[in-house]
């Protein structure tokens, strides 16, 4: 059978990536639990697989974009993982952020079965997703990154080696710490300019034009519902938003390296308690 990439994970980000791949003239199988974004690839040349099995089975280079740990376990070790049936000397990119102990777990896994791993946890976005522009932080060997970067470059514009297998999940929990503490800080600082009577587009233009002005505040207009909606509170039994699954996996790792975080705590429980200060969407 033709060697392939393969996509799991048909969300936010693998739907529009599997896109790209198959845009660029890539043969493309996919993989997800719902029909709908499996139907939608079909009718762009990608080719259905039964399960993450069939996927490994086929594939030189995976993606793996799903969910969570729990997720990601099912995809490797469940009884249609792609375990059994990896093809030696192939590559999984895990782009889902884990945390470093699940992605070092399942590359000793695959390298038993003389495949490679690469973690390369994804920032940017829906939009840069569409538009080809994600950052990757990529841990694992620079020869096995070589061998992935055609694929990679795909869709994403920068892609920044960190280290060995498990880095690159550091660095992406690094990231989302210092940008979940920017989101809540704009917020507040948001809430307490609008309480004391001054505009929101004067208060723009006060942050920007200092040393408040960060990358967060280019795109002021999700500001509101969008990242009030990433600190809601969710019923049990559901997924909780990113912003506080992301904190408590930070929380997690900072734990294990014996680094204490007096913000990222803090910031974890205002996510928590599904907090967010601030108002709704400005509109500018």
């Amino acid at each position: 059978m033709t060697a392939t990439t393969g996509v799991i994970g048909l969300g936010a980000l693998g739907e529009p990536i599997a896109g790209l791949l198959l845009k660029a003239g890539l043969r493309v199988s996919v993989y997800d639990v719902r029909e709908e974004p499996i139907a939608v690839l079909q009718k762009l040349g990608a080719a259905r697989c039964a399960s993450p099995a069939e996927i490994a089975q086929r594939s030189e280079i995976i993606i793996s974009l799903v969910s969570d740990r729990a997720q990601t376990d099912a995809v490797v070790f469940g009884a249609n993982g792609m375990l059994a049936t990896i093809q030696p000397g192939a590559i999984l990119a895990i782009g889902s952020t884990l945390g470093p102990e699940p992605v070092q777990k399942i590359a000793a896994a695959l390298a038993a079965k003389g495949a490679a791993t690469l973690d390369i946890p994804i920032s940017g976005g829906i939009l840069a997703a569409r538009q080809g522009t994600l950052s990757l932080m990529v841990g694992g060997e620079q020869a096995t990154l070589e061998r992935a970067l055609p694929v990679l470059r795909v869709f994403a514009r920068d892609i920044t080696r960190t280290g060995g297998i498990g880095t690159g999940q550091t660095a992406k929990l690094a990231h989302q710490l210092v940008f979940s503490l920017n989101v809540m800080a704009l917020l507040e600082g948001l809430s307490l300019g609008v309480a004391g009577g001054v505009e929101p587009a004067a208060l723009k233009e006060v942050f920007k034009q200092g040393l408040a002005n960060s990358a967060v505040l280019q795109v002021w207009n999700d500001l509101g519902p969008r990242w009030k909606g990433m600190l809601k509170a969710t019923a049990p039994g559901t997924a909780p938003p990113n912003m506080p699954k992301d904190l408590h996996l930070v929380l997690e790792l900072a734990r294990e390296l014996g680094v204490d975080l007096n913000l990222g705590t803090q910031a974890s429980r205002i996510a928590d308690a599904g907090i967010a200060a601030g108002h709704d969407n400005p509109k500018l």
